[in-house]
């Protein structure tokens, strides 16, 4: 399962420098004229049966003992989730600025860098990678089916319009691609016969990864749009947000490696420890991809880049309300990943200072509470929090997450 490996581990390479989006809502400023300039990181490891015990081990070294998989292990279900997901970006809107006669429109220009990576696999796929073929008895199989991994390095600088009246927006931005890979089991049985020497493996799959050291792999263009609406709400009012982000798509110039496989194959004469020990199973000197007739090519090709869509209940700065609700839900459609749920309370103290909390359930986790703190000065903002309140505190968690966001009115 050597291919299945170099697939997890490539998703927790990327944990550095990953791309997501918190599940607490921007506050809502009504300052919409005023040049303002914003800064935000976000890194967010969130799954359904990885606990944080295994994963740090995994990502930042130490020995995994057979208690460690023993406790995962556990905690897994027939279909299990992984994501890891950050951003680090910097926008500025000239809201004092005219763009037109009108007055009602200025300019913004933004800059980030993000990555994605997300994994759905079966728990056969974990006993697989971590046990080998030691779980398996004989006359056995392991199911497969469904797992899937997808995950895009990127950076992107974009120009957009901007309504002063609304704060709504529109972003044009070029994007480049410094790594992207993505595979999928279509079908997939692995069975164990009883003398121990006879593998019956019914494959249908793909994977396909960049690699070398180029920053530039590829180039293309992403939109974002966010379009904010003011609707009555109980007996006052509220604003929503309806944004998109990242929707788009690049041209991979620099080739990737792809492997496919589509058929049942049955070969004699590979012991599973032989299979399990034979060291890279992409290197042109092994001789399991021909006999599973694995097919290998070079390939350069459109992909999407990783889009978001949100609808969300705002948080309104400006309101005389100390207690304030925000909701909403989040779509992932170009990355398999379930839509998201969240909806939690904003609490201000004093004037310039509050509290928020939520739940999330959903995406690539099952349920979360989160907790973020917020200092609101007359030209500074400051919000420092988590989505993963349990990871944070616990390593019996399955997730952990810190969020930063900065804003001046200049």
């Amino acid at each position: 399962m050597n291919k299945l490996i170099l697939a997890i581990s490539s998703l927790y390479l990327v944990v550095s420098s990953v791309f997501g989006q918190s599940t607490f809502p921007l506050v809502r400023d009504s300052s919409l004229r005023a040049n303002r300039l914003s800064i935000s990181g976000n890194l967010d490891l969130t799954g359904t049966s990885m606990r944080k015990e295994f994963v740090n081990t995994l990502l930042f070294g130490g020995y995994i003992d057979s208690e460690m998989k023993d406790r995962t292990l556990k905690a897994h279900r027939a279909n299990n989730r992984l994501g890891i997901f950050a951003s680090g970006d910097i926008s500025y809107v000239a809201g004092a600025s005219n763009l037109f006669k009108s007055g009602n429109y200025s300019w913004l220009v933004k800059a980030g860098y993000y990555v994605t990576g997300n994994i759905n696999y079966t728990k056969d796929a974990f006993r697989m990678t971590f046990y080998g073929n030691s779980y398996l008895g004989a006359a056995d199989t392991a199911n497969l089916t469904g797992t899937r991994i997808s995950g895009m390095q990127f950076q992107k600088v974009g120009f957009g319009f901007y309504h002063k009246k609304t704060g709504s927006s529109l972003t044009l931005n070029l994007v480049n691609v410094q790594n992207q890979y993505g595979g999928y089991i279509r079908d997939g049985k692995w069975y164990q016969g009883a003398d121990a020497d006879t593998v019956n493996l019914r494959l249908n799959g793909d994977m396909t990864y960049s690699s070398g050291n180029n920053f530039s792999k590829g180039i293309g263009f992403a939109i974002d749009f966010d379009f904010y609406l003011k609707v009555p709400w109980l007996k006052d009012s509220a604003t929503f947000q309806f944004t998109v982000q990242n929707l788009g798509a690049a041209y991979l110039f620099k080739s990737q490696t792809s492997y496919f496989a589509d058929s049942t194959y049955r070969y004699n004469g590979f012991t599973l420890n032989q299979i399990k020990n034979s060291g890279n199973l992409f290197g042109d000197n092994f001789s399991l991809l021909d006999s599973l007739n694995v097919q290998k090519k070079e390939v350069k090709r459109w992909v999407m880049v990783p889009a978001f869509i949100q609808i969300s209940k705002l948080v309104d700065l400006h309101s005389a309300k100390k207690l304030q609700s925000f909701f909403g839900i989040r779509f992932y459609p170009t990355i398999g990943i379930v839509p998201t749920g969240f909806a939690g309370l904003f609490y201000r103290f004093v004037p310039r200072v509050s509290a928020s909390a939520n739940v999330a359930f959903g995406g690539s986790s099952i349920v979360r509470g989160g907790l973020m703190f917020g200092y609101h000065g007359n030209q500074l903002g400051i919000q420092l929090g988590t989505d993963d309140i349990y990871g944070l505190v616990s390593k019996k968690g399955f997730g952990q997450s810190a969020l930063i966001r900065l804003s001046w009115l200049l």
